[in-house]
């Protein structure tokens, strides 16, 4: 085996199981509430292929004849658990691979799904997270996804794409490694920005044909892990905005196992090559301390997850996950990029303990944000995430709710989310993928889906 930068891969597999690349390989899933949808590709063998599925657990399987990359099973039980492979006339099998009926909510497409029990990417994780969501030159929308699981490897992102406007999607490629990752372009170059696993390092790649294939990725900046005394970088995949000749996109330095993010901001002149590391200023961390601890009595919250925006006053700021009912709004100091953010209030917001997202337009402002309803009461559930909604506001201060992008209130919150919303704004309409959790997720943080849906 020859060494190798490349980070694009159909599939991807650690080097011990190479040779499972040369297997048939079931890239996409998408269940509805009586079968599913799957697509697959096979690098080795060109012959005829069939899919054997059927209850899981029991012997019997049901043989349907492949002729062409994608395939639809119907006619099964609803809410009931399938497993299924694909065969070569070579012998040659997939991984066998899990599925799950079950109703999709109204209006939602399904780009990817990922059983909670299913293997396939256990090298990386188990379940479905960090959406994010780009649109290139010829239209096409690109949806990626990484696989998590709490003390796993946490480096593989999957991407999708779209050239009918989200109503269908099909797989595209494996990006190892890339975590927490979002998409954006730039003078119609997409570009992917994240970590190369949890509290790893800053890097970025791109891509000249719209995700096809993908550039050696660039370190921006040199990260740790979760075990380092300090934690390292941390962001989610956090939208790459532009305002006033720069681009501007959020991070944070520290972990959960010790207690705190330090909030910071990336930027870089539009003009400047994004995979240049050097043409990126990375502000100052801000410490926990001043009027900032003295506004919130000490107690310092979540510090994550921040949207940079520009504000009513014109000042560009970062509106920062902090804790259920509040945002964090700190300030951007636009003349010296690398200067520590400054404290600007602790600002009440409809917002749950989870990710959100702030959208400007230009003339008012859009929340994309999980809402606690009565459900969490009933419950006994403090970080309900059932129910993602659409609110506008103003001055961000002040919301109206518009709508519910879904709503499973009903449900167990403790099971079932609908979270971190990725969003396009795109002559008012919005184009959002939300991580989501239901038909019997691992639980409602561990997400099984990847819904896109269009308001």
């Amino acid at each position: 085996m020859r060494g190798s930068r490349r980070i694009h891969h159909k599939p991807y597999y650690p080097p011990t199981l190479k040779e499972k690349a040369l297997l048939p390989y079931i890239c996409r899933l998408a269940p509805n509430e009586t079968g599913f949808a799957l697509e697959w590709l096979d690098n080795a063998s060109t012959g005829s292929h069939t899919l054997f599925y059927g209850l899981r657990g029991e012997e019997a399987k049901t043989a349907l004849p492949l002729t062409a990359a994608t395939a639809d099973v119907t006619g099964l039980l609803p809410d009931t658990d399938y497993e299924f492979y694909i065969e070569a006339e070579t012998g040659a099998k997939s991984n066998l691979r899990l599925v799950r009926t079950g109703a999709i909510p109204e209006g939602a497409v399904v780009i990817n799904y990922l059983h909670p029990e299913d293997t396939q990417y256990d090298f990386s994780g188990q379940y479905l997270c960090s959406p994010s969501l780009a649109r290139t030159k010829s239209g096409r929308l690109v949806a990626g996804m990484d696989v998590f699981a709490g003390k796993a490897a946490q480096n593989l992102t999957l991407l999708f794409k779209s050239e009918d406007n989200g109503k269908t999607w099909c797989y595209l490629t494996d990006l190892f490694p890339f975590y927490w990752a979002n998409l954006f372009t730039k003078d119609n170059v997409l570009y992917i920005f994240g970590l190369t696993t949890e509290y790893g390092s800053l890097q970025i790649a791109c891509s000249h044909d719209e995700g096809e294939t993908w550039s050696e990725p660039s370190i921006l900046f040199h990260g740790s892990n979760v075990l380092c005394p300090y934690g390292g970088f941390h962001r989610a995949p956090m939208q790459v905005i532009r305002h006033k000749g720069r681009l501007y996109t959020s991070c944070e330095y520290g972990s959960w196992g010790h207690g705190s993010h330090l909030p910071s901001v990336l930027s870089i002149d539009e003009n400047d090559d994004p995979m240049v590391p050097e043409n990126w200023s990375l502000a100052d961390f801000l410490p926990f301390e001043g009027a900032w601890k003295e506004a919130a009595c000490g107690k310092q919250f979540d510090t994550i997850e921040g949207n940079v925006v520009p504000g009513p006053d014109g000042n560009l700021y970062n509106y920062m996950r902090w804790t259920l009912g509040s945002f964090l709004r700190l300030k951007v100091n636009e003349a010296d990029p690398e200067s520590p953010l400054e404290f600007a209030g602790i600002v009440p917001a409809p917002v749950s303990n989870s990710m959100f997202k702030v959208i400007y337009t230009g003339e008012k402002y859009l929340l994309l944000t999980n809402r606690r309803t009565e459900a969490s009461g009933k419950f006994d559930c403090w970080t309900q995430r059932s129910v993602l909604s659409l609110f506008e506001s103003e001055d961000m201060e002040h919301f109206t709710l518009l709508t519910d992008v879904v709503n499973r209130e009903n449900e167990d919150p403790h099971e079932v989310g609908f979270q971190y919303p990725a969003y396009l704004y795109e002559n008012g309409e919005l184009l959002v993928v939300v991580r989501s959790g239901f038909n019997r997720a691992h639980n409602n943080h561990d997400a099984n889906y990847s819904l896109f849906f269009r308001l």
